[in-house]
């Protein structure tokens, strides 16, 4: 037995391993990976959600390539190519900002830039000690690439879908909005001063123990942070346990500076059915539509508050 081919066939293995896993990790905390890119102002949130889950497969696909030698010189190449590529970029990161986490690895392993540059830096490193191996061919190539690639494509686009597919896919007209309980509790002296009707506002029904509230509200703060909105535009109605988990809440989201009212669990209930969470345009006082955060949509939100 060739020792030294056994060595090389492990660095080619790990090397794909640690594309393959840096990718589900990054899929399986996606809503933060595509609030990072999108922190960057490059595009418009919604062709975020979709670039993000390009380079998820093209990472995971390069992964596959280098473990069971599919179409090897590519991978190879697009591999190298990749590594270079993000470490010029993460050097644009720890020159230029002071991120705690470039989310290489999703929320999973949090690393700052320069931990991230001295890992790609170790791979390129690698990389020349496994450029020549030889290809699979065969069948078994074939069977390997196409399973491969259906069951990232699912995951990326369906299992967790953009926004746009997502309203196509899951979207319904159930009420998740009650009038009728607005009514009642914006009389209410803590709330009746609360929303300018002036103006058009985006206001949050939301809980601060909700996940889905944290990843919503997170959303919108960079949305309304990326397009220069008026942050009083953007309120929130928030129930919360106790003043510290608000606190966590408001830090987790980046929405200090917004403002909010908090109120109890039940009235929320009673005007978003349990919908968690969701939000109402508020046009010049006046509700004119509901949403929940997979149906944010960033053009709409901009042209709703310039009218």
């Amino acid at each position: 037995m060739d020792f030294k081919k056994i060595i090389i066939s492990l660095i080619r293995i790990l090397l794909g391993c640690t594309f393959v896993s840096s990718a589900v990790m990054k899929l399986f905390s996606l809503e933060s990976f595509v609030l990072y890119v999108y922190s960057f102002g490059l595009f418009s949130y919604v062709t975020t959600t979709i670039l993000a889950r390009l380079l998820i497969i093209i990472e995971f696909m390069l992964g596959i390539g280098l473990i069971f030698k599919i179409y090897y010189k590519y991978s190879w190449w697009g591999t190298f190519g990749m590594l270079v590529f993000f470490s010029l970029f993460l050097l644009y990161v720890a020159i230029f900002r002071n991120d705690e986490n470039c989310h290489c690895f999703g929320d999973f392993i949090e690393l700052d830039a320069f931990p991230s540059i001295f890992k790609n830096v170790i791979m390129i490193g690698l990389l020349p000690l496994i450029r020549k191996q030889q290809e699979t061919i065969g069948n078994k190539r074939l069977f390997i690439l196409i399973l491969s690639g259906l069951s990232i494509l699912f995951l990326a686009f369906f299992a967790f879908p953009p926004n746009a597919l997502y309203n196509k896919m899951y979207g319904n007209d159930d009420e998740r909005f009650s009038q009728v309980a607005y009514d009642k509790y914006i009389q209410a002296p803590e709330l009746s001063n609360f929303l300018d009707t002036t103006q058009n506002q985006i206001l949050g029904l939301v809980s601060a123990t909700c996940k889905h509230c944290k990843a919503g509200n997170s959303i919108m703060q960079a949305i309304f942070e990326q397009n220069d909105l008026d942050k009083n535009c953007f309120k929130n109605y928030i129930a919360s346990p106790n003043d510290s988990i608000l606190a966590v809440f408001k830090d987790t989201t980046n929405t200090q500076e917004y403002p909010y009212r908090a109120i109890p669990m039940f009235v929320l209930i009673e005007m978003n059915y349990g919908y968690f969470p969701t939000y109402v345009f508020i046009e010049k006082g006046k509700p004119v539509k509901a949403i929940n955060y997979k149906e944010i949509n960033e053009n709409e939100i901009v042209e709703f508050l310039s009218e």
